[in-house]
């Protein structure tokens, strides 16, 4: 059993994600997890190695964790300030503000705050630039608080193409060989969060039905995650050894 100090935030995910899938699946071998790197997890009782990805569109996944920096820059600027006081800021981003830097939205963020810091109001006119909303909230009323920063920011939800999963598929393939130097047998699970934010796909069980997909794993599994971490497992069809595609039924009702 892997305990959450044992491992970093990344594997952490990975970890939270095929338990999940485990919960989610009769399809995996019970027992327990050992951290690894290639691949990322092992189940030595069934000589089992296991690859955790995730399906989502990358640029707007990259733009959403540079954005997530500037509310704590913009507080440590703003406490700085003479006269700062604690207050409750949730800052909405536009879509222009992918094209400026961390500092300089940081900078304009706390800046406005500051000059706003009793208005306790939300505003959504004369905004630096990169904001269409900025609510400032008097937090001086509550004894030991330094007040909460919390951004929000704009994204869609657009159908996952064959593409996208072929190029993921593609890119951890690549180092199946490797992988297998560690257990002889290899699966993909590859997670459809449903609940990811920026950068968010959706994966029809009805599309991945009809398509087929080349690979060197001995499975490879698409985790579709729901709100909650309940969802399903679906068993990716290979093109060269026929049909094997099919939607496993949660744990609870196959015991």
């Amino acid at each position: 059993m892997l305990f959450w100090w044992e491992v970093d935030s990344k594997k952490r995910t990975e970890l939270h994600y095929l338990e999940e899938a485990r919960r989610a699946s009769s399809i995996f071998p019970r027992g327990p997890l050992v951290s690894h790197e290639r691949p990322d997890f092992l189940l030595p009782g069934a000589r089992l190695g296991i690859e955790v990805t995730e399906l989502c569109r990358e640029a707007p996944r990259a733009v959403d964790g540079r954005l997530r920096k500037v509310p704590e820059k913009a507080r440590a600027r703003y406490n700085r300030l003479p006269g700062a006081k604690p207050v409750n800021v949730s800052p909405a981003f536009s879509r222009h503000a992918e094209h400026l830097s961390i500092n300089a939205l940081a900078e304009s963020l706390a800046d406005f705050v500051y000059a706003h810091r009793g208005a306790n109001e939300g505003f959504t006119r004369d905004l630096p630039e990169g904001y269409c909303h900025i609510g400032v909230f008097d937090d001086s009323l509550v004894p030991a608080t330094q007040g909460s920063w919390r951004y929000f920011s704009a994204f869609d939800t657009v159908l996952a193409p064959k593409a996208l999963l072929e190029s993921r598929i593609a890119a951890k393939n690549s180092r199946v060989s490797a992988y297998r130097a560690a257990a002889p047998q290899v699966w993909l699970l590859i997670v459809n969060d449903q609940f990811l934010g920026a950068g968010e796909v959706y994966a029809r069980p009805d599309h991945l039905a009809e398509w087929t997909f080349d690979f060197d794993f001995d499975k490879v599994l698409l985790f579709l995650r729901e709100p909650g971490g309940h969802g399903d497992v679906i068993e990716l069809q290979r093109k060269t050894s026929g049909p094997s595609c099919g939607r496993h039924a949660p744990l609870s009702q196959t015991l």
